[in-house]
């Protein structure tokens, strides 16, 4: 079982090891954690969906001892009769782990911005100019809420509101697994950045560190059904001023789990175009993967990382996928979906 001795510890290993963006998501209380049993530094932070352990990201441990690490937690899973998979694993971990025979789902690609070689000038970020331009002119600006600093009630409630707002949009639960939540009552090394029409908050981010990068991940957003013109684009931007000054490296605004970019393996695209249609069919976040990609690129990452689903055994099953948006969504998935995926599995393989 896990206990407070257990959070405690894994929060000092994140700060010594933790280089995958979603990293500090495996505090939530929905994880169980992996330690090794051989005594080697490190956690794997897992849930159990339908007999399928899904690690959330990759092994917090030294790089050296990832291949070790994770050998450990496939023997575990298999001592308990589980699939065994890391979910939005980064390269270091695949080029790690493809030797015990994982087999690996390219799912997306991560955009990366360092923040000391960003600019904005020049044609290909007049549209972004514009809208930013147009949110200032409207009166929107951008603050950090620092609420171990000095509560803003106000804010606060109204943050909650739009939180009620969108789950209310969305016709689910809050998500969780490697989505985070706003957390205002026990912020820990979280930032917020809000924007502010006048005392009115339109709009704001919660980010998280990524320890061993000196970066900050963009973790979700929130904002009013109807907004100005540039009120993302406007929080987005001003928000990685803000973290450059303060002095971090890097940010990253994440990665949409299955968005079928960037994907050159036919196989491959069939399982995530399956994954995407059957999705959205329950889970408008799912839905909406595309336009998301396309809101990250507009900013001019400064490179891509590639994200994995690594599996073992190394065969792609349906009731991964059904494991997967379990995970993400406990209250939103039920049996009727894992018998659609079933079905539709079937159809394109024959």
């Amino acid at each position: 079982m896990r206990t407070e001795a257990d959070t405690d510890r894994v929060l000092e290993l994140l700060k010594r090891y933790a280089y995958q963006s979603q990293s500090y998501s495996i505090l939530r209380r929905d994880k169980s954690y992996f330690f090794s049993p051989s005594g080697m530094d490190g956690v794997i932070a897992y849930v159990v969906r339908a007999k399928v352990a899904l690690a959330a990201g990759d092994p917090v441990c030294d790089g050296s001892n990832l291949r070790k690490f994770a050998a450990e937690f496939r023997d575990f899973c298999s001592a308990h009769k589980w699939r065994c998979c890391f979910q939005a694993a980064t390269d270091p971990c695949r080029e790690a782990i493809e030797e015990l025979g994982f087999g690996m789902i390219k799912i997306g690609e991560e955009p990366i911005f360092e923040l000391d070689k960003l600019s904005w000038t020049g044609g290909k970020f007049k549209d972004l100019r514009n809208d930013t331009r147009s949110a200032k002119k409207h009166g929107l600006t951008v603050v950090e809420y620092c609420p171990l600093a000095e509560r803003r009630p106000a804010w606060e409630r109204q943050m909650e509101e739009l939180s009620a707002t969108w789950m209310k949009f969305k016709g689910s639960g809050e998500f969780a697994f490697l989505i985070g939540e706003p957390s205002l009552a026990d912020p820990g090394d979280r930032k917020y950045f809000l924007v502010l029409n006048d005392s009115q908050v339109e709009a704001f981010v919660v980010c998280t560190p990524i320890y061993a990068r000196d970066g900050i991940y963009f973790d979700l957003m929130r904002r009013k059904e109807r907004t100005l013109r540039g009120t993302n684009q406007l929080l987005i931007a001003e928000s990685f001023r803000l973290l450059k000054e303060q002095g971090y490296a890097m940010a990253t605004l994440g990665t949409a789990p299955l968005a079928n970019e960037h994907v050159d393996d036919p196989g491959q695209s069939r399982i995530i175009e399956l994954a995407l249609k059957l999705a959205s069919d329950h889970l408008a976040y799912f839905h909406r993967f595309k336009p998301i990609y396309q809101f990250k690129m507009q900013f001019g990452p400064t490179s891509w990382e590639g994200r994995y689903l690594a599996l073992w055994p190394q065969r792609f099953n349906p009731i991964v996928l059904y494991a997967l948006l379990k995970a993400y969504d406990p209250s939103g998935v039920s049996g009727k979906l894992l018998r659609q995926i079933q079905r539709a599995w079937q159809s394109i393989r024959t």
